[in-house]
């Protein structure tokens, strides 16, 4: 399958899918390399299914990141799709929770996720998707990374105030809560 042909076959065809029934398998032949490379496509409806099925299947089975790391973080780098970020970093939720036992992050990839953490949450254009999943990212850094705790803070302070959505107040509350 050429690459055009992989980029039509998200565009058009994942559409009949339910988000239950990605796998590889479903995927043909396309890779979840392809889905990342795809995920930068200019086009942002397919990249933005690209991303989402990524997301989607990495996350049923964690294993399967592999050898992708290099790729997804380089990517990370180059996004500029809310959409795709959003996956990404929900990604990110998993590879810097406890639950993450496979894949140890370096302290170079830590300082780098937590820079690009803070440029999204003060982003006024970051949807508030991103948004509180750059706070639990945050949060769970902060344990190791003592500094980031009264950054996180005031920002949690601020949006509280400003943009008090029923989703930011839910998890701001419970990284307050997670302090105590």
């Amino acid at each position: 399958m050429t690459y055009d042909e992989k980029i039509h076959f998200l565009s058009v065809t994942l559409r009949s899918f339910e988000v239950t029934d990605f796998s590889l398998d479903m995927l043909q032949e396309i890779s979840l390399q392809d889905l990342l490379d795809i995920s930068l496509e200019k086009n942002k409806t397919v990249s933005f299914r690209a991303a989402w099925v990524f997301e989607t299947i990495v996350l049923k089975d964690t294993r399967l990141l592999q050898g992708l790391l290099p790729s997804f973080f380089s990517n990370i780098r180059e996004q500029k799709n809310w959409s795709c970020l959003r996956s990404y970093s929900k990604l990110l939720m998993y590879l810097t929770s406890k639950q993450n036992r496979l894949y140890p992050l370096d302290e170079h990839i830590e300082v780098e996720i937590i820079e690009h953490a803070f440029q999204w949450v003060i982003d006024e254009q970051c949807p508030v998707a991103v948004v509180v999943n750059c706070l639990d990212i945050l949060n769970q850094l902060s344990q190791k990374h003592t500094w980031i705790k009264e950054e996180l803070l005031a920002q949690i302070n601020y949006f509280q105030r400003v943009k008090p959505s029923p989703a930011l107040l839910s998890r701001t509350k419970r990284i307050l809560k997670s302090y105590r």
